[in-house]
């Protein structure tokens, strides 16, 4: 059972940790000026219109990086708590490692002491067979639930292992998932100031195209 439990446990860890940051796909409203200005020389109401319709593209783009910024809040949350996740896992796996050592250098020290009780009551001469006969088959069963139990806590080993590969895994995908969030945060910096830029550009067109007639 113990085996299963932690055999789950990596799968789900490679199942957590098995992920990318949501990409960032704004794409901001273009300008263009001077060939608006051209293709509306003669109808500045249009001009005007056309200007607004580009501010309206600039809003939703300031509504997009609103979101982009509040998922990205959550992403880089998220990576805090996994490298929590990760730091007490590993500290779960090596306690776990250590008792299971132990666990199993005590079952071998067991089994030898069986072993040296078989060799010494197979000397045993002068005991009738039904005597000796019957504790050969309880020193038998002693060694039968020993190599039982060796081979549960070899197990349990080996599923550490298998815990301890997946997180070690999971430390290499959230350190590219980190460094994504990192990306996304200078690209969402970026696509504010030029937003900011491009909306000021806006301001003063639709100032100036007031005049126009």
């Amino acid at each position: 059972m113990k085996k299963i439990i932690l055999l789950a446990f990596a799968a789900m860890s490679m199942s957590v940790f098995a992920q990318h940051a949501n990409p960032l796909n704004i794409q901001l409203e273009e300008l263009k000026f001077d060939s608006l200005r051209t293709l509306y020389a003669t109808a500045p109401a249009m001009y005007r219109v056309k200007l607004n319709e580009i501010e309206v593209g600039l809003q939703k783009n300031a509504e997009a990086l609103k979101t982009a910024k509040a998922e990205l809040k959550a992403e880089q949350e998220h990576a805090k708590q996994v490298e929590v996740s990760i730091k007490e896992a590993k500290k779960m796996t090596t306690a776990l490692r250590s008792l299971y050592v132990k666990e199993q250098d005590e079952v071998k020290r067991l089994q030898a002491a069986v072993a040296k009780q078989q060799e010494s009551n197979s000397r045993q001469a002068d005991l009738n067979k039904e005597t000796r006969d019957l504790y050969v088959r309880f020193l038998s069963k002693q060694q039968d639930e020993l190599s039982y139990a060796l081979r549960d806590v070899a197990d349990r080993l080996r599923a550490i292992t298998d815990l301890e590969t997946a997180i070690q895994k999971g430390e290499t995908t959230m350190h590219n998932f980190v460094l994504e969030t990192e990306v996304k945060a200078k690209d969402i910096q970026t696509l504010e100031a030029e937003l900011k830029t491009r909306t000021n550009a806006l301001k003063a067109e639709q100032k100036s195209a007031k005049n126009m007639k």
